[in-house]
């Protein structure tokens, strides 16, 4: 399963790749949305997990771009300014699942496992 791992804290999104690896995933660092948007869009990944604060554009905006042209794509919130009700406009527009940072990878997993 490829996963892009988007968030502008270089150290946590490389460590969610690494933790990702060593659970058997194909993950790949995105540091900031516009990056993100263009890596969807040249490769095929089974799901994405998103920061909802970047530097560049905001978290719900490149869920929403990315809703439009990969509406299927598994996307996981991990935020750690995000509240209640960002989460609840993030699981309208069809994010899967929404966690607080830190959140626990095995949290982490089983959303990105789940059917």
């Amino acid at each position: 399963m490829k996963i892009l791992v988007v968030d502008d804290e270089i150290k946590i999104a490389d460590a969610m790749v690494e933790r990702l690896r060593l659970r058997g995933f194909e993950a790949t660092p995105a540091y900031d949305g516009n990056t993100a948007l263009e890596r969807l869009r040249t490769g095929a990944f089974d799901g994405m997990i998103l920061d909802l604060r970047l530097p560049d554009i905001e978290g719900i905006a490149v869920l929403q771009k990315t809703r439009k042209k990969t509406p299927d794509l598994k996307v996981i919130i991990l935020s750690g300014h995000g509240n209640e009700h960002d989460f609840k406009i993030c699981l309208e527009m069809g994010a899967c699942a929404c966690f607080h940072k830190p959140a626990k990878i095995t949290e982490i997993v089983e959303a990105l496992t789940c059917p």
